[in-house]
């Protein structure tokens, strides 16, 4: 069997991004931000969240970990990541890259150049167009996204922004409702107001369930 192939979306090295993340975020971000990219290609038909530790990032750039830590929150503020970041590198982040991503070239412009002029007219290109979702499973995101932002409103404090909010919608997307209900219930009953330590309380419990049964020893 051939070795699996990472690949990256043509478009976004035509789209002035390369560029514009190097100056504005830091002179690695595009090698950072590539990578993440690559993996979400690797592991998902379609753009989702992927789960990785940033340390396992930072090998696959040759870079220091705490440095990869910092760039991924700088492209979280230039809006180009919906990210949980976890306090140490080597455990696990949520990361989903922004559809309809912001670049400094839209894609009409984009789709003007070599090779994207020689497209059939229903290519679709990754990350430049939302996807449509029935209005059905749009409502019903919306409820179990709001029943967390209350869970997380009523546990861990009133302070709320957009950076918060997409890290509510990935643990809400990742794990079962149960299951985050349960682990902020933890958390109220030990006095914890740390959403880190919820994401690492799901985790727990999801590793724990995962380990297959270890069977009775023979007498």
């Amino acid at each position: 069997m051939p070795e699996p192939l990472a690949t990256s979306p043509l478009w976004l090295q035509h789209s002035g991004l390369p560029q514009w993340l190097n100056d504005e975020v830091h002179k690695n971000a595009w090698l950072v931000f590539k990578t993440v990219v690559e993996i979400d290609c690797l592991r998902n038909a379609k753009p989702d969240s992927i789960e990785i530790p940033p340390s396992e990032i930072a090998k696959f750039c040759g870079l220091e970990p705490k440095s990869v830590m910092r760039i991924l929150e700088g492209l979280r503020k230039k809006k180009c990541l919906a990210l949980f970041l976890p306090d140490h590198p080597d455990e696990t982040a949520l990361i989903e890259i922004k559809t309809p991503l912001p670049t400094p070239r839209l894609i009409t412009e984009v789709l003007d150049e070599f090779p994207f002029n020689c497209q059939e007219s229903g290519t679709q290109y990754r990350y430049a167009i939302v996807d449509t979702v029935p209005e059905k499973v749009i409502s019903a995101g919306k409820r179990e996204l709001q029943r967390v932002v209350d869970l997380y409103l009523n546990t861990i404090g009133f302070k709320m922004n957009t950076f918060i909010l997409d890290e509510l919608r990935l643990l809400c997307q990742r794990f079962e409702p149960e299951d985050v209900e349960k682990a902020f219930t933890r958390a109220a009953k030990n006095d914890i107001r740390s959403l880190g330590w919820v994401a690492k309380e799901l985790y727990r419990v999801n590793k724990k369930r995962s380990k297959p049964a270890t069977a009775p020893e023979e007498p």
